[in-house]
């Protein structure tokens, strides 16, 4: 996605987007304290 399309999305927006790419890469998100969590080695 461009940046300035990006950029252009509402915050809740913009943070889904965020989080599904994130766990497309193996991440997780603690929605709780809305930050990721550590991976486990």
């Amino acid at each position: 996605m461009p940046f300035d399309v990006a950029f252009c999305l509402p915050p809740e927006e913009r943070l889904a987007f965020v989080v599904a790419l994130g766990r497309l890469d193996g991440h997780e998100f603690d929605f709780a304290a809305m930050h990721w969590k550590e991976r486990k080695a």
